[in-house]
């Protein structure tokens, strides 16, 4: 399944009442085809649910016996932190709203008269699930990228609009006779390289965010935070870095 599609959402609606949660499941599901909705009328039901089946978003009454909404939400993210929860009451206080939001979540609902409710709430959950199977994409693409240029045999910088590190690999690291990515962290570009160069390497770099294509291969010095003098052909490339822009930076020795 597309993870970023929303043909097709699960969501686990939890509820004391039994008739209103039956009843909040014909209407969700009845507003919009993608819904498939479970039902529990207790918490212990509901996290039997979330083992066993999967689960895309979490609705959930706040005043229930035994344990509430609030209770439920703190299991919850506890082995799901990413999970989207939205707390859907008809006991609703600043108070209730401020503990929710303080414990993680998604997003907070008041119970009202008519069906136009469910209209609001399934526009809530489809607005959640698409948020987080977005970010869960981008996390996937990170760690694919992360797991390639972690491993590279070549020093790998990234820097962002300010000409700020964002990130370096451990060949880099190295490159740069630091003992760990800290020292590097934040540090703009112009302080690892050769005073004679910065207004080269500043045209570069402001060619390749402006217009978004590779600058050709140049050889510079290059400074170490040790202070030492070091010879490098960089290549400098476009790329995105969680969500934002950045150079990509690939030295040659």
């Amino acid at each position: 399944m597309n993870h970023l599609s929303i043909d097709d959402i699960t969501v686990l609606h939890v509820d004391d009442d039994p008739h209103f949660a039956e009843i909040a499941s014909e209407f969700l599901e009845r507003e919009d085809t993608a819904f498939s909705v479970v039902t529990a009328t207790c918490v212990d039901n509901a996290l039997t649910v979330l083992r066993d089946d999967p689960i895309d978003c979490i609705v959930s009454d706040y005043d229930m016996p035994d344990r509430d909404g609030l209770d439920f939400l703190k299991l919850v993210r506890d082995d799901y932190p990413d999970l989207p929860f939205i707390l859907f009451t008809g006991k609703g206080s600043e108070e209730i709203a401020s503990r929710a939001i303080s414990t993680g979540v998604t997003d907070y609902l008041q119970k009202e008269a008519g069906t136009e409710q469910y209209t609001v709430l399934a526009n809530r959950i489809k607005n959640a699930v698409r948020t987080n199977r977005a970010e869960n994409a981008v996390q996937r693409t990170e760690d694919r990228y992360h797991n390639l240029v972690d491993t590279a045999p070549i020093p790998i910088l990234l820097f962002d609009r300010n000409w700020e590190a964002l990130y370096a690999n451990e060949a880099a690291v190295t490159f740069l006779d630091a003992d760990s990515f800290a020292e590097i962290s934040g540090k703009k570009a112009s302080e690892f390289l050769h005073p004679d160069e910065l207004d080269t390497a500043r045209e570069r770099f402001q060619r390749l965010m402006c217009e978004d294509i590779s600058v050709p291969e140049e050889e510079y010095r290059v400074v170490t935070v040790e202070g030492r003098v070091k010879t490098a052909t960089i290549a400098t490339a476009p790329g995105y870095y969680r969500g934002e822009k950045v150079a990509q930076a690939m030295l040659y020795r």
